[in-house]
């Protein structure tokens, strides 16, 4: 089969890559001809594709709200993106297109060549970005849904988007006009990386014949991983957090669980807006290691006596948590999103309230003081994800998916 992947990113960016480069190798080891689209960017990986990448437009945090606010012609539809999926199609012709995370990037332009041209379209839920004006359901440190039902000047009035009024004025204005133009509409089946996405977007009005459950696959580490070598002034036993230093991850939780496991270590994985007042909290016991390569997240997530994941938001699926299942590290984590179908509490690991920092510190206290209970959440979430995200029987599934969108 041809299968065209797309997203708007062709380098590793964060979960969403890390699926869009998994299938995309996956596929191929599976005898499948894969292309890609996506923005042109200096960090991408190889494509043979790249030549009809369209160039990129900034909007991310670091980006002015008036550089975002003359964007907003490209946010609302690239003919750029556009016109290279056309250039594309006529070279590559692809059975199936499978769509990631296109976002303002790429804009939903890039769906009307594809609908010309008659090839049929999956796309995975990585967010709520078709429903949810800042894509999360998560506005000031609570989860929202003030937009449901395409009300999107909500986004202006609290300023969800980036903390910005002038920049959740662009999104909003862009949603608008993607609600007007059905923008989503030739997506003929939709892919829920979890129970929860799937419940979840039935309630925005998908239809269940266009939405299949299909966990994220997950590759266990290389056994190389175990040679890499860590810093010295590493403890023997620690706990670690690896994420996106930003409110919605829990960050401003960890000083509660720092303090809670004190003296042992709380080694911290990860970079964002949060980093710089982590520093300022000044504990003793926090080790930041900043952005660290995946050779050395995985040396550290083999190691660590229990992992822990304080989301506030609502979390689509969990890469840090199923990777370390995977590595039998037991987790201990928030109770939100698809989180809990990973985690069976006193299982494969343990649940707290979300925000609620003490009773996460107290369970990774918990883990850290009874070895013997967390080795036993650990072999449990093992088996979990090998059964829920295999990477074989991942992508037995998405033939499975792509072989009925062409027949609808």
């Amino acid at each position: 089969m041809r299968v065209l992947l797309v997203n708007a990113f062709h380098w590793l960016k964060g979960g969403v890559e890390r699926t869009y480069f998994d299938e995309s190798r996956w596929l191929g080891a599976a005898g499948h001809d894969v292309a890609h689209f996506a923005t042109a960017d200096a960090r991408n990986a190889p494509s043979p594709t790249a030549a009809f990448f369209p160039p990129g437009v900034d909007f991310s945090e670091a980006g002015s709200p008036l550089a975002q606010l003359a964007a907003l012609p490209h946010a609302m539809w690239s003919a750029r993106a556009a016109d290279g999926m056309a250039s594309l199609l006529a070279h590559f012709e692809p059975d199936i297109a499978h769509f990631h995370a296109p976002s303002r990037h790429l804009t939903p332009s890039v769906f009307a060549p594809l609908a010309r041209a008659g090839v049929p379209v999956v796309m995975t839920l990585h967010d709520f970005k078709p429903w949810c004006t800042n894509r999360l359901l998560y506005a000031h440190g609570e989860i929202c849904e003030r937009c449901r039902g395409g009300r999107h000047w909500n986004a202006v009035a609290v300023g969800c988007v980036q903390g910005s009024r002038v920049k959740s004025a662009v999104a909003a204005a862009e949603a608008y006009l993607h609600d007007a133009w059905r923008a989503y509409a030739s997506v003929r089946t939709w892919i829920a990386p979890s129970q929860f996405v799937y419940d979840k977007a039935l309630t925005f009005g998908v239809e269940p014949a266009r939405l299949r459950v299909l966990s994220h696959g997950v590759e266990a580490a290389p056994a190389s991983a175990a040679a890499v070598a860590l810093p010295a002034h590493l403890p023997a036993r620690y706990a670690l957090f690896a994420g996106r230093l930003s409110v919605e991850k829990g960050v401003r939780l960890l000083p509660d669980i720092a303090r809670a496991i004190a003296p042992e270590a709380l080694v911290v994985c990860g970079d964002g807006p949060l980093g710089a007042w982590l520093d300022q909290q000044a504990l003793p016991n926090v080790i930041r290691m900043g952005h660290v390569d995946d050779a050395t997240l995985a040396a550290l997530r083999a190691r660590a006596a229990v992992m822990v994941a304080p989301s506030l938001f609502v979390e689509h699926f969990g890469y840090s948590v199923a990777e370390a299942l995977l590595d039998a590290r037991p987790v201990v984590a928030a109770r939100i999103g698809a989180l809990p179908e990973l985690i069976e509490h006193e299982v494969t690991g343990l649940l707290a309230e979300p925000g609620d920092g003490a009773t996460l510190g107290a369970h990774v206290k918990r883990a850290l003081e009874n070895p013997a209970a967390a080795a036993a959440w650990g072999e449990a979430g093992r088996e979990r994800v090998r059964r829920m995200s295999a990477p074989e029987s991942h992508v037995r599934a998405l033939e499975a998916i792509y072989e009925e969108a062409r027949r609808a």
